[in-house]
This record gives C-alpha cells, structure tokens and sequence, in this order.
C-alpha cells in the first residue's frame, strides 16, 4: 500500500511537472505575443515636436566656387539644374561642377556595376556623388555659417583644410544616411530637420541623388540610389577624420518620398522597375541590400499610385525587409498612394509602423512635417541609438502635440529579448534566479496556489 501511493505521488509530481512545463512555455509564447503586439488604441502618450538638442552642430564643407557659378549664370544656365542634375545632349551634369574644394567635400566617383538591366547606360561607368555630413560640435566651434545659394545654413562649416571638431573627440556617434525626394536636393527645411538630428547626438550624412540626370523611365533613376548610398557609408567609414567617431554598430537611415523607398530597398526589398517593360510584367528586382542599416524611418515615402504598385501586388517585394521601418504617410497624398504603403506595411515581418496623417498633400504642412520629424527621430532613437527611454516612449506614444492630424494606426513592435534561466520546483515553490529585467537582475520567486490548471502563483 505504501508503495503505492509512493508510486502514485511520483506518478502525480511527473504530471505537475509536465503540466507546469506545458504552463511556462505557453505562457512564454503568450508573454511575448503580448509585447509584440501593442495596438495603437491603447496608447495614451502626447509629445512635444522636435526641437534642438544640447549639442551645436557643425558641418563638412561644401564651399560654391563663385567664378564657375558666374560663368555658369553669363551662360543662361541654372544652378539649381546642377542639383537635381540635368542631361543636356548626353551629358551628364551635376553639383560637382561647382564646388570649390571637391578633396574637402564629401564627394566620390562611384564606379557603377556592368549591369544593364539595373543601371542602363550607367552600367560599367564612373558617377559622382557629393553631399555634407552634420555633426555635433562643440559650443567654442566658431566657424561662420555657409549658405548654399539660399538659406537655411550649413551649419558651422570647415573650411579648406580644416578638420571637424566632435562634441567629444573620444565619443563613437550613432550615424544615419538621409535620402531626400526624387528630383529634389538636401536643402531647405532639411538642412533645419538634419541639424536637428546631429544636435541630438548623430553624425547625419545627406548625399545630391542627382535624379534628373536620367529619364523617368530609366531603371538606373531609382536603381542608383540605395548603390550610392551604399558606397556612401563605405566612403565615410573609410575617412579617417570621420571614422573613428562613427559607431558602425548603430547605423540608420532617413527618407523622404523616393527616399523612403530608397531605404526600403536598402533593407531588402525588391521593387518593380520604372521602365514600360518591368511594369506590364511586374517583375520584381533588388538593387542593394544594405545590412548596416539597422532600422529606416521615412515621411511620406513612395510606393506606388493607381495602377502601378512599385514593390510589387500588395507590396509583397516588401516581405524581404527584416529590420524595423516606420512610415509617415498621408491619406490624401496625391503622389504616394496610401493604400499602397499601407500593403507595403503589411507586408513587412519585422517591426513596422504607420503614422496615418490626415487631409495632407504629398508636400506636407510646415505643422504634419514637424510631427512626422518628431516621430521620425524617436523612432531612430529606439531602434539605432538604442536609448533606454526612448524604447519606451515609442512603446506608448499616440501621437504629437503640433498642428498636424498624426495618429498611429499600424504597430508591431518586437519582443524583448528573453535569456534562459534555471528554474527549480521545490514542493510548491517555483524558484528562477538571476532573471534580467531591464538593467537588474532578480531572484523570482512564485508560490503555487493551485494543483491543477489552470494554474495560479502568487510572488514570493
């Protein structure tokens, strides 16, 4: 009889604890589809717009020479053409024609692969690419500010020869790659937007697509850019007097209308090409995926219209992406549909978010742009600077307090990370030490309260 109801026991504690391994593990898999999972109804969370930070922001040089821009105008020609770019008769023009120091600028050749399908007459040939770079300075950087034909500034900008001055010579800066709108150009509100990212604490680097040098139905007006940009980042860890402040470990992107698209292919997506015979077969094809890119944040980015669907029927070329992106769009754009980046969105499998605005243009107010930065900033901060507090603020945040109609629609976010821990079952005890929650680690301790499921404990 003893040995019975011995038997029976064990036979009951194998049960609890094949019952209770069972419980863990299903509410493991809960716990984290909980976290993954926080739906924007519940959120409550009103910030403030983006404003400066604490940091002063200095720039690369990107001096106008005067004498090629005089000659330029005698000649009836337009510097803002150079820009954009311009093909004029076959030849490719660009901003490099203007600068006056192109070895103290950020300025490259890139060396384009022997690939028609995707570079078409670029293919085997030299490009130049130039663009400045935004970094925090310190408060005695007294280098004047340096207008590039219009205002607003470069702030702080060296000079020929002169080195840039970081905040902290010793501190690695997380670094983040803006790619502006098709036929557009880093000037204007983006400089402010730029300036603003490098005075809280980012090396920011804006490159001159140059779109218009080729033609709207060219696989090389889109297929050149996430390539430039890619070389861009190889250029700027190369440089020896930027490099060594560069955190290579945290590095994000930035872009608006074309690109955002141009980031989305950069973490992975493929896209249907521009030219008649890519959109009558909707064939999909990836330029460069760039895996240095942690995380992307984008305003109003571009993903088709009407019948054309850029990343493919119901954004299925967005699948590929792996790594967090977050979209600022509008549901009356009239350029980038909505429902379009709402299925690239879908689409995506990692973490993903849909700031809706609504009522606004392509061209967003002054008041959804400021909310759109706002977002767009906090974002980077989560997922490529990594800050603590910030991880928590997109976690609960509704929306901004400026003037624009902001809400968030579309959220998944990831799971925390959870490391294995033993646990040890000791009569009705559960005891799991050296569980790490947030910086500090605990010993846990549960108290069961029932013997059967559904189970019950009360901490210890």
């Amino acid at each position: 009889m003893e040995s019975r109801i011995l038997e029976d026991a064990q036979i009951n504690s194998l049960q609890f604890i094949h019952n209770m391994s069972r419980f863990l593990s299903v509410l493991s898999i809960n716990t984290l589809l909980c976290i993954s999972h926080i739906w924007a109804a519940e959120r409550t969370l009103i910030v403030d717009p983006l404003d400066m930070g604490n940091f002063p922001v200095g720039s690369s040089n990107f001096t106008i020479n005067k004498s090629a821009l005089d000659l330029l105008l005698s000649q009836g020609g337009d510097a803002g053409l150079l820009q954009t770019g311009t093909n004029q008769d076959g030849q490719l023009r660009y901003i490099d024609e203007l600068l006056a120091f192109p070895d103290d600028a950020f300025y490259f050749q890139l060396l384009v692969p022997n690939n028609a399908s995707l570079y078409g007459k670029s293919a085997g040939s030299l490009v130049p690419y130039a663009g400045y770079i935004f970094y925090p300075t310190t408060k005695e950087n007294d280098r004047p500010d340096y207008d590039v034909f219009i205002p607003p500034s470069l702030p702080r900008m060296q000079d020929e020869n002169e080195l840039p001055l970081f905040a902290n010579p010793d501190t690695k800066y997380p670094l983040l790659i803006y790619s502006h709108g098709v036929g557009s150009h880093p000037t204007g509100p983006q400089i402010d937007f730029l300036s603003k990212l490098a005075s809280h604490g980012y090396i920011v680097l804006a490159l001159y697509h140059g779109d218009d040098r080729f033609e709207g139905t060219e696989a090389r007006r889109f297929s050149l850019r996430p390539l430039a940009i890619n070389a861009a980042i190889d250029k700027i860890l190369a440089d020896p007097d930027f490099s060594q402040n560069i955190d290579q470990d945290r590095i994000g992107g930035v872009g608006e209308s074309f690109g955002g698209a141009t980031m989305l292919a950069l973490m992975g997506a493929k896209n249907v090409g521009v030219d008649p015979i890519s959109i009558a077969f909707n064939s999909l094809s990836e330029t460069v995926n760039d895996s240095r890119i942690k995380a992307a944040a984008s305003i109003v980015p571009y993903a088709g219209a009407g019948f054309f669907s850029f990343f493919g029927t119901n954004g299925i070329g967005a699948s590929f992406v792996d790594r967090p992106f977050m979209a600022n769009s509008s549901n009356t754009d009239e350029v980038a549909e909505y429902k379009k980046i709402e299925e690239v969105i879908d689409s995506i499998s990692g973490a993903k978010y849909l700031v809706e605005y609504d009522g606004e243009l392509h061209s967003m107010s002054k008041g959804a742009l400021a909310d759109a930065y706002t977002w767009s900033k906090i974002f980077l901060d989560a997922y490529v600077k990594q800050e603590a507090s910030s991880i928590e603020t997109l976690s609960q945040i509704k929306s901004v307090s400026g003037s624009g109609a902001d809400s968030l629609v579309k959220v998944v976010e990831p799971a925390i990370p959870v490391n294995s821990v033993a646990a040890t079952f000791l009569e009705s005890k559960l005891f799991a030490a050296g569980v790490k929650i947030a910086d500090s680690y605990y010993d846990l301790g549960l108290v069961l309260q029932t013997a059967q499921p559904p189970f019950e404990f009360l901490c210890n």
